[in-house]
This record gives C-alpha cells, sequence and structure tokens, in this order.
C-alpha cells in the first residue's frame, strides 16, 4: 500500500488510455457523493478501455462459487454433488456458496485437474465467477473494518459517521456484521464493521469477502492481538489491499507504536517507512485525530481499484446477516455486487427463497431500488438464509423451480436432535438468538468447548426468535436449559416457565452466556483429591485411660497438626500403624490445630499401640 502522495503518482503515471477512465470516474464519484444518488443510473459511462478483459484459464480453478456454478463448469449431475456434500457432513442447497477448500475436495473426487487464477485477473471477474462483459458503471467502494476486539473499530466508524453505535453494544463490542452507507468529504464510502471476539470469526470472513479494501485497525497500546493476526491472514487470504489505522495514539508511547510495527512486519505488513507497501496511519478514533488522512488514502486506493458495476443485470449479492424483525417479519442484510435490486422483485438465496417487499437502508430510510455497493435491509425472504448465502434476483420460473427444490427435499433442522441424550454427563440446551449469524458463532463456540468441560452439550434446538411456549415445553419433555441472547421471552412463556420451574438463561453478550455454559458443565465433576504432608510430631508419653482409650501426648516439631488430618506412625525406620484423627486437645482443652513448638494430645482411629519416641506424620487431603 503507497502513501497519498505515492498513490496520485501512481494514478498520474498511468497511460492515457488508464487516466481517461480515471478523470471520468472522479467525474462519476463527485456525483455520488449521497447513497440516494447512486439509486439512478449514472449517464458517464466508462470508456471501452477501461473495460475488463476475460482472464486467461488454463484449468478448473479453485474458488469459492455456488453449487450452481460447480455443476455448469464441470457438467456433474446436481444430485450427485449434493449426496457427496451430505456424505462430508455439508448440508447445502443449489445456491449455497461452497468454500474454496470444499471446492478442491469435489475437484479430487471428479480427479478434476485444478489451476491457480493469475492475481491480475481476479478484480476482472465479479464475486460469482462471471465476466462483465457489459459496459460498466463506477460504484461505491465497499471498506470492511476489521481488527481484534475492544481496539475501537466501531468507534472509528462513530466518528466518520457521526453516530454513537458504540455505546449502544452490549459489553462494549460488535456482536453483529454492521453495514453503512456514509458521506465524507473525499466521497461516499460503504463500511463494515465486524465483531471483533473470536466467536464471531465467520462473520468476519463473509464481511471481507463482500469488501474491495480493508482497514486493519490496531490498539496502540495493546499491540497485535490473536484476532489481529486472524483479521490479517483473512484479508491477506482474500487479496484485499490493507490500511493499517493505528488507534489509541493519545494513549501510547513511541516505544508501544515501534513495537506494534515491528509486529505487523513479521506478518506481512510492512511498514512505507520501512521499505515496505503498507501504510500506517496515526489516529485517535476518540478524539479524531488522522480520520481525515485516512479517509483521503481509503478514497486514493479505492480509485486505483477502479470499482465498477454492472446495473443492467439481474441483482447479484451476499447475505450478510438474518434476522427476525417486528413488523417487517423475516428479514436479511444484503450488499449486491452487480444490478439493481427492488422491490417486486423475485430472488433466491441458500436454501431459501423470496420476493421483495421492503427495500430499507443504513438510516432506516424505505427505497424502491438499490444500487450495488449499498448495505440494505430485503424483507420478504420465506425462511432465514444463513449469512454468506449467495443472494440473486432471478426470474418467476427459476423462483418457482428454487421453491419447488427445496421444499421436496427439505433439510431436516440440522440444529434439532429429537432424541436427545438424556444422562448426567451430557447437557441438553435449547439455543435462541436474535439473528441467524449470532446463532451460527454461538453454536460454534459450542462445539469448541466439546472435550474441554466434564459434560457434553447436545443442542436440541437452535433457532432464530424470542422464546416461545413450545421452546417451554420442549425443554421440559427433554431436561433442556434454555439459553436466549438478545432475544425475549414471550409472556405465555414466562407463565409456563414459572408454573414448572423452569429457568431461562438470557445475556446480551455472547462471551457471558459462554462463561456459564462452562460453569454449567462443570458442575459434578469428580473432584481429585491429594494427600499432602502439613506436620510432624514425636510421641513423649502414652496414656491409658479406662473407658476412653490410649491417648498420645506429643510435641509437633514442624508443621501443624489437624483435627481434620489423618497420621501415620512410624517407629524407627517401619510403618506401625495410620488412621484418621477423632481427638485433638492443647492444655486440656479442643483445638482444631496445634503448631510447631507446641505439646498435644490425640487420639486416632484404627491405631492404639503407642510408645514413646514414635514419630508421627499429619497430613490433609485437598483437592488438586
Amino acid at each position: 500500500m503507497a502513501s497519498p502522495a505515492k498513490l496520485q503518482e501512481k494514478i498520474a503515471n498511468q497511460p492515457s488510455s488508464v487516466q481517461k477512465p480515471i478523470e471520468q470516474k472522479k467525474q462519476i464519484t463527485s456525483k455520488i457523493q449521497s447513497p440516494e444518488s447512486t439509486q439512478k443510473k449514472m449517464a458517464n459511462i466508462v470508456s471501452e478501455s477501461a473495460q475488463p478483459r476475460p482472464p486467461v484459464i488454463t484449468g478448473f480453478v479453485v474458488q469459492p462459487m455456488t453449487i450452481a456454478q460447480f455443476i455448469d463448469k464441470t457438467g456433474k449431475p446436481l444430485s450427485e454433488v449434493i449426496l457427496f456434500l451430505l456424505k462430508k457432513g455439508i448440508v447445502a442447497g443449489r445456491n449455497q456458496i461452497i468454500s474454496d477448500e470444499v471446492v478442491a475436495e469435489l475437484a479430487r473426487h471428479y480427479e478434476i485437474p485444478t489451476t491457480e487464477i493469475a492475481a491480475t485477473t481476479i478484480k476482472d471477474q465479479s464475486r460469482f465467477g462471471t465476466i462483465l462483459g457489459k459496459p460498466q458503471e463506477a460504484r461505491l467502494p465497499v471498506v470492511v473494518v476489521i481488527g481484534h476486539v475492544d481496539h475501537g473499530k466501531t468507534t472509528l466508524l462513530d466518528f466518520i459517521r457521526n453516530t454513537r453505535v458504540a455505546a449502544r453494544e452490549k459489553g462494549g463490542i460488535t456482536q453483529h456484521l454492521g453495514a453503512y452507507a456514509a458521506t465524507t468529504k473525499h466521497g461516499s464510502l460503504v463500511f463494515l464493521d465486524t465483531p471483533g471476539h473470536e466467536a464471531f470469526s465467520l462473520i468476519r470472513t463473509r464481511g471481507v469477502r463482500a469488501a474491495d479494501i480493508a482497514i486493519l485497525v490496531v490498539a496502540a497500546d495493546d499491540g497485535i492481538m490473536p484476532q489481529t493476526i486472524e483479521a490479517i491472514k483473512t484479508a491477506q487470504s482474500a487479496n484485499l489491499p490493507m490500511i493499517v489505522a493505528l488507534n489509541k495514539i493519545d494513549k501510547a508511547t513511541p516505544a508501544q507504536i515501534e513495537k506494534v510495527k515491528q509486529g505487523l512486519a513479521q506478518h506481512g505488513l510492512v511498514p512505507e517507512e520501512w521499505g515496505g507497501q503498507t501504510v500506517i496511519v496515526p489516529i485517535s478514533a476518540k478524539l479524531g485525530t488522522g480520520i481525515d488522512e485516512l479517509l483521503e488514502i481509503v478514497v486514493l486506493q479505492a480509485q486505483l481499484l477502479e470499482l465498477s458495476a454492472n446495473i443492467d443485470v439481474p441483482a447479484q449479492g451476499f447475505v450478510l446477516e438474518s434476522k427476525i424483525e417486528k413488523g417487517l417479519g423475516l428479514v436479511a442484510t444484503v450488499i449486491c455486487q452487480q444490478g439493481m435490486l427492488r422491490v417486486g422483485d423475485y430472488f433466491v438465496a441458500g436454501a431459501t427463497q423470496g420476493k421483495v417487499s421492503a427495500l430499507i437502508d443504513s438510516a432506516g430510510n424505505r427505497l424502491k431500488e438499490v444500487a450495488p455497493s449499498l448495505p440494505v435491509l430485503v424483507a420478504g425472504f420465506e425462511a432465514l438464509p444463513r449469512a454468506g448465502d449467495a443472494f440473486e434476483v432471478v426470474s418467476v420460473d427459476v423462483f418457482k423451480k428454487h421453491r419447488h427444490a427445496i421444499t421436496s427435499t427439505a433439510d431436516v433442522n440440522k440444529y434439532r436432535n429429537a432424541t436427545s441424550l438424556v444422562h448426567d454427563n451430557v447437557l441438553s440446551l435449547i439455543i435462541k438468538t436474535d439473528n441467524a449469524s449470532s446463532l451460527e458463532a454461538l453454536l460454534g463456540a459450542i462445539r469448541k468447548l466439546h472435550g474441554k468441560a466434564f459434560k457434553e452439550f447436545n443442542i436440541i434446538h437452535g433457532a432464530v426468535g424470542p422464546i416461545t411456549e413450545s421452546d417451554i415445553s420442549l425443554a421440559i419433555d427433554t431436561k433442556a436449559l434454555i439459553y436466549g441472547l438478545h432475544v425475549k421471552v414471550e409472556s405465555n412463556a414466562v407463565v409456563l416457565a414459572q408454573k414448572k420451574g423452569l429457568v431461562i438463561k438470557l445475556f446480551d453478550i455472547i462471551y457471558k452466556m459462554l462463561e456459564d455454559l462452562e460453569i454449567v458443565a462443570e458442575q459434578g465433576r469428580p473432584v481429585k483429591m491429594v494427600t499432602k504432608k502439613i506436620g510432624e510430631a514425636v510421641v513423649l508419653k502414652v496414656f491409658d485411660i479406662k473407658n476412653l482409650g490410649v491417648i498420645a501426648g506429643a510435641q509437633v516439631k514442624s508443621g501443624l497438626f489437624s483435627r481434620n488430618g489423618k497420621v501415620v506412625v512410624f517407629r524407627g525406620k517401619h510403618k506401625v500403624g495410620e488412621g484418621s484423627i477423632k481427638s485433638l486437645q492443647r492444655d486440656k482443652k479442643a483445638v482444631k490445630e496445634v503448631h510447631a513448638g507446641f505439646e498435644c494430645a490425640f487420639m486416632i482411629d484404627g491405631f492404639s499401640e503407642w510408645q514413646v519416641d514414635d514419630r508421627v506424620e499429619c497430613s490433609l487431603e485437598s483437592p488438586e
């Protein structure tokens, strides 16, 4: 990544055939300073010299794609491919996007020669693998903000958008993938805010996939953290240009800043001042320091990428997250890379489909149509899609065929196991969350706990929406615990739960829920006890008291003797007896402990053959 001056120089040094479309793009960009203006078809068309060229592909290219695309490229039967994936534990429909790893596994199964696509041709393809052969129109850059939890990602967006999202986030962390259109003095941009907590790694990956540029936020006073490294690797694997925002410089020392730069260099992000290509912009998201320079660099980088879209094709994009919205029903946040999305369009998304009944932008405004790159809340889904599903506008016939195929091969709810395992070391759970992304992240985090806790987790049911009366009935029948994340309990469900004495646990922060699950799963674990020597004494005198027994009078030489202890008796080098102390006295008074240097008298169970000079070791059992 180059500095603003170097980026400007790169643009200036472009051949005239390339400079011309870039100048045209600047003219277009100046006209799209707000999301509303991008809804209209732009009159300025990029010249044919800027047209993307088809990539030279010598074999089957392994990259994320839908199952339908894999079938089109290879000619393999749909049923055969889906059956193979099912055997691998992957449930996916025709329009479900599968990762490059799964594509590679399919290619190996069918013995299809594969090749890697040249990096220079990646930008000439759409996210769906289709070559854009029609005149392209400029579109807004999509910028994903990534980094470790609490390093200031959302606070940075707060300053840019002049809002207070971070203050409303539970626990100060972003737990959903936020998508926002923002207008700056450098131009309009679309920002994706991703959660930093490790449980949301899959959501972060999907946010990166939908973006054009990544801003890596690193707290200067905290340095490189686990999720920072994960974010770097994710962006690098997606070939995203990265700009580093070194946040909280008002709290950091020069030594801390230098340490962060060293850590970045170790992960392939060599700072520009060290001879590398990574621009590092010192900022304070809280105070606003350096943010103007950061936005300038983002806009310059977007100009170099020459981002464009074809708005004359059916809309295509990705589902970022899905949930149930009061008054709208099943909705999903969608970003399209191609085409205009309009109210009334029929669409398919993963294993579901629907008809657009409403479009709502990030400011809460209802729209009739939306241009590429702009995030929008889409209402009209027939079932909740999964985050990361491909979203595509289709004809009525394709819509009906997809609905019929999904209905005839309906998947059993993979989060539901009606034959619950009910025994001591299995913890049955019913999980409800406010959206599908949180549900997926939570279930993934619970799976990671398997084998670490005493009890195993058995997910009886996992779904999106409030906790209902049917959830309570299911919990009673299966002896399951109910956990809710960002959800409420319906009034009739509250009444039934109270009547049956069922406890419902509700949380606003995912890691608090996971901590509680770990505590509950550890209950009942057998405590392993260890015996530790705590003191030693020598017998000075033996008392044989009628109707009471034989008492040893001794002096504690080291440590202490405890009323709850056990003793081992040695005579010379030989062990002659052992037992538990049943009475311990000092100065004819019962005591709990006697320390070194004091005399005491005690009786033990199971031994009475005391002799003067016997050596007695006292020990206690305690948890390991």
